[in-house]
């Protein structure tokens, strides 16, 4: 089923729901109460056709919100297409043309004695301010990106500012625009509050109301009361620039009164303070404010001579107009699919069909299709379970392991603490921690026979030198009275003793080692 939405910017962007009541006058009304009243999120074209071609429309007097017996006949122009492409297109283009032409001066960022550096210094090749001294000295300069430079393509009064649009295009866009006025839900999702209002279109007899007073009276006894003041409450102060060239404040629109050219002077000037409220002569309409924004479906309120002149406008005062043709009649496609001239043609449902059995499947993810492909593949999850658990068992095993080394560990550490504790008693003698050399060689006997004879050696041969030095000790202080030819016997006495010496010391060097060694590896 094709829908046609219809958003506002503003504020609705949907049709809101829809609970309508008025007075059905004539046998006609009363099939469209039910469309009235129930919920309505979408517009069916053929729907707003038939809203838009009832025969007759109620006419109300200024006094009372009952109707008058006699009624105005719907002008033609309400059945045209609602073509909102048309109508947004015409809009844009033709508020081109209240844009009064300006410009910028033409010199205006450019100047400067500012050249380009060119390449080679590691900076931008933009022109640079020259001189120097001074903070402008070697700025950049004339670029729109530059601080004090010219803006992006300046302004002209040469430009094109307006625009000319087509003179078919622009009455198809009105008479759309008109033809949207009559359906409820696309004012209301403009956000004009009508839900007390007798009627839509809204079609009085005659306004003699002259003052803005009597006018709102004569609004708010017809349910407008809350469309005045939505408009009233809207009123703010535009953001940006705007609100310091003459136009401060933004409001929105409210209701539109179309009057004939003979109405003119009380309309006006009884309505023409009430904020958000436009006029139009209906001779002089206005896509501008028939459609704000381009958004169909405005809040008008028409004089019976104004809305009897419509018939009149479009084809008298449009010579050669006609209006625009609806690519379909009805818009339901979901009842034209579904009638039976359509379902006589149409083939009848094919009835199991496997449209996915060419798809290729995924064999990591289809488990049938891997099997396809490796018949292994159950066993290697199997085996692969297995393995897992095993290896499970095996980290459990080697936990059970760590825990009682662990406690084998702590049991053996308390036990040498406690001794460490019994041998540092004060009261007993603390044992030493080495022993002699005599008590590891009694303890220990793994000592060979030739290294006991080596060691016995060095100590006589230590014995034996320690008596030698004393005798000649006592020998020189003898020998030290005597002549010259003694001193010869010294100097070759000498030589013999140091050779002893040498030999003593490297024994004793190797006994050490071996002892440190032996206490090493003990």
């Amino acid at each position: 089923v094709v829908f046609f939405f219809f958003s506002s910017r503003r504020r609705h962007t949907r049709c809101r729901e829809v609970s309508w009541a008025r007075r059905c006058v004539q046998e006609t009304d009363a099939e469209y109460m039910g469309w009235y009243q129930r919920r309505v999120h979408g517009i069916y074209l053929s729907e707003v056709k038939d809203m838009t071609t009832r025969p007759q429309v109620s006419v109300f007097a200024q006094d009372s919100t009952e109707p008058l017996p006699k009624q105005v006949k719907m002008p033609k122009v309400f059945q045209a297409p609602l073509r909102l492409d048309i109508v947004q297109f015409v809009h844009d283009n033709l508020a081109c043309n209240k844009r009064q032409p300006h410009g910028v001066f033409g010199k205006a960022g450019m100047q400067h004695s500012a050249e380009s550096w060119h390449t080679g210094r590691a900076v931008a090749r933009i022109p640079r301010v020259s001189g120097s001294g001074t903070r402008r000295a070697s700025q950049a300069a004339f670029g729109n990106m530059c601080r004090k430079g010219r803006m992006f393509a300046p302004l002209h009064i040469w430009r094109r500012w307006h625009r000319s649009v087509n003179l078919t295009q622009k009455r198809h866009a009105l008479a759309a625009a008109v033809a949207a006025t009559a359906v409820p839900p696309l004012v209301m999702a403009r956000g004009h509050k009508i839900m007390d209002c007798p009627e839509i279109p809204l079609v009085f007899e005659k306004i003699s109301a002259e003052k803005t007073k009597e006018f709102v009276k004569l609004l708010e006894k017809f349910g407008l009361g809350p469309e005045l003041e939505r408009c009233k409450e809207s009123k703010k102060i535009r953001s940006g620039k705007g609100k310091r060239r003459n136009r401060r404040y933004v409001i929105r629109k409210g209701p539109l009164l179309i009057h004939a050219a003979n109405e003119r002077v009380k309309a006006v000037t009884a309505c023409r303070n009430i904020p958000g409220m436009d006029t139009l002569n209906v001779h002089r309409m206005n896509l501008l404010d028939l459609a704000p924004g381009g958004h169909i479906g405005r809040m008008v309120i028409w004089t019976k001579e104004a809305f009897e002149a419509l018939d009149k406008v479009f084809t008298e005062e449009k010579t050669g107009y006609t209006y625009a043709k609806s690519v379909m009649s009805n818009a339901d496609l979901g009842s034209i699919i579904n009638s039976d001239n359509i379902q006589k043609i149409l083939r009848p449902v094919k009835a199991n069909v496997r449209t996915h059995e060419n798809q290729k499947k995924n064999p990591l993810k289809n488990k049938n299709a891997m099997r396809k492909l490796n018949p292994f593949v159950d066993t290697k999850v199997k085996m692969n379970k297995v393995a897992v658990e095993e290896a499970k068992k095996a980290r459990e095993g080697l936990k059970k392991k760590h825990r009682t080394l662990k406690k084998e560990g702590k049991k053996w550490m308390k036990e040498v603490m406690a001794g460490l504790a019994e041998a540092t008693k004060p009261e007993e003698k603390v044992k030493p921690l080495y022993l002699e050399e005599e008590e590891v060689l009694s303890v220990h006997e793994t000592i060979s026979e030739e290294e006991e004879e080596e060691a016995k050696e060095v100590k006589e041969e230590g014995k034996e030198e320690e008596a030698g030095k004393e005798g000649k000790k006592g020998e020189g202080k003898k020998e030290g009275k005597k002549g010259e030819g003694k001193k010869e016997t010294k100097k070759e006495a000498a030589p013999a003793a140091e050779k002893g010496d040498k030999k003593g010391k490297e024994k004793e060097a190797k006994a050490d080692k071996k002892k440190k060694q032996f206490f090493q590896t003990h």
